[in-house]
């Protein structure tokens, strides 16, 4: 069993209302939704909100909706606390399902993620993200162990790092390295990704990256950012194909 979460408000911090904006005719918020439910890799999904529109699209998809707390929506605030959000999240979907809550130290994401198999996390800034994406980040995680695998797109390099003087040097400046051969370089969709503790193993890296396109790592902001997916998506009607 694969449980995931995705924490979704109502009024947004970059742009007003940025969740239920509408894009063709849907909110924002409907895109990843429906593409995670096209999938099939995950059993449950919750979407963390205190907004009832939000509840009420999440519904309608098929998925199921945990009550968020006002003094758990603004980042900001005073009695906003990170663990406490995700103990909330955790018991919830422990009282809801019948599962048992692992301990892991008071680290309320780590008792998350034991609750099934796989964890995912989506951020709902990811809309463009395909249904194929979830199935090969799921596939990679399973075939190759890895405990934690997150969508990433390759920038271009070569890079710089500005010193405070304003001098610049390579990103990759490591001795014996030809610097005309640049390794690799990716952006990862923050806060997207499959999950599994279990698999953390000492002198084994924690990250591991599946990569998408550029499309699919559109990041929504602001409004530009919606004229560009709608822009695209009027022109590749069968992206999601849904």
């Amino acid at each position: 069993m694969n449980i995931g979460v995705t924490w979704a408000r109502g009024r947004g911090s970059t742009l007003l209302g940025k969740n239920k904006y509408p894009i063709l005719g849907k909110p924002l918020i409907y895109y990843p939704l429906m593409s995670l439910k096209k999938s099939g890799v995950i059993d449950y999904f919750y979407v963390f909100t205190e907004d009832d529109e939000i509840a009420e699209i999440t519904t309608s998809i098929g998925w199921r909706v945990i009550p968020r707390p006002q003094y758990l929506v603004s980042y900001t605030d005073k009695g906003f606390d990170y663990q406490k959000a995700w103990r909330l999240i955790t018991e919830y979907i422990a009282n809801e399902l019948d599962l048992p809550i692992k301990e892991s130290g008071g680290d309320w994401v780590t008792s998350f993620r034991l609750l099934s198999e796989y964890a995912l996390h989506l951020n709902c800034n990811n809309c463009m993200l395909r249904s194929i994406t979830f199935k090969n980040m799921l596939n990679d995680a399973k075939k190759n162990q890895w405990s934690h695998v997150s969508p990433a797109v390759r920038v271009d390099g070569p890079f710089m790092i500005a010193r405070s003087d304003k001098s610049l040097f390579p990103l990759w400046h490591c001795e014996g390295l030809n610097r005309q051969y640049y390794p690799p370089l990716y952006k990862v969709l923050v806060n997207t990704s499959v999950v599994n503790p279990r698999f953390r193993v000492t002198g084994r890296p924690k990250f591991y990256l599946y990569e998408i396109d550029d499309v699919e790592a559109i990041d929504v902001h602001d409004k530009k950012d919606i004229e560009l997916i709608e822009y695209f998506l009027e022109k590749n009607p069968d992206y999601f194909g849904f």
